[in-house]
């Protein structure tokens, strides 16, 4: 077959792929969309800036009986704030609390705090009181990390973000006996990979919602006629 040929036989399997492409990016996930600066998905809902793999492994659980402690306050606010029944969020940067303390809806307790050290001891500052979920995603992550590990609840899940920059913290995170899961891949906005790591409880035991069946963001639904294995 000449090189002419094979362009044409190539091209357009090319420029389809690329069409799809482009709408499961821009369109499902809206890849580039922001609203006031905050990521946003295709239907215009906030998303935290985690890898969309991870995403969707948390929209397969049901966390309106769960509360969440965050480091480091955004699109990821909301996105909680929509599914949990709680959420307390510490910024570090003052600019940008002052930006969102008025937006946040009435579930969500936002702090700010400037002060590293005092910033990753957030959390301890307000036992017994404990949290289903804790999200390190901001300043000071080891330490903020440790913090974690003595307020999360029993059962509970500690979301490390951009887990192959901080390779001693998800090391200590598993040293402590909890389960590392790797979620890599794209994240909003960005142009690169990377990995968004879950560290479960080895009694872990949320209850799901039942999307975690149904196709992803961008996937496809079973073909007619098709068989599933155990028909």
């Amino acid at each position: 077959m000449s090189t002419v040929d094979l362009i044409r036989k190539v091209l357009p399997r090319r420029l389809l792929v690329t069409a799809r492409l482009q709408k499961i990016f821009f369109g499902d996930h809206g890849h580039t969309r922001r609203i006031d600066g905050m990521p946003v998905d295709g239907a215009g809902d906030f998303q935290p800036w985690l890898t969309y793999p991870l995403i969707e492994y948390l929209s397969g659980f049901d966390f309106s009986g769960k509360d969440v402690f965050e480091f480091g306050a955004g699109a990821s606010t909301m996105f909680w704030a929509s599914r949990a029944r709680a959420v307390v969020s510490v910024e570090f940067d003052r600019g940008w609390y002052e930006t969102l303390k008025n937006r946040v809806p009435p579930n969500v307790t936002l702090l700010h705090e400037s002060d590293g050290h005092l910033y990753a001891q957030m959390p301890k500052t307000l036992l017994p009181r404990r949290f289903d979920v804790v999200v390190v995603d901001g300043a000071e992550r080891y330490r903020s990390a440790r913090s974690a590990l003595e307020v999360v609840s029993p059962g509970g899940m500690i979301i490390l973000d951009n887990a192959e920059w901080y390779p001693r913290t998800a090391d200590m995170l598993s040293d402590a006996g909890l389960i590392e899961v790797r979620f890599s891949g794209f994240s909003p906005i960005n142009a690169f990979t990377s990995t968004s790591s879950v560290f479960l409880s080895r009694d872990f035991s949320f209850p799901g919602t039942g999307k975690a069946r149904l196709p992803p963001r961008g996937g496809r639904a079973l073909p007619h006629g098709a068989l599933d294995d155990g028909d």
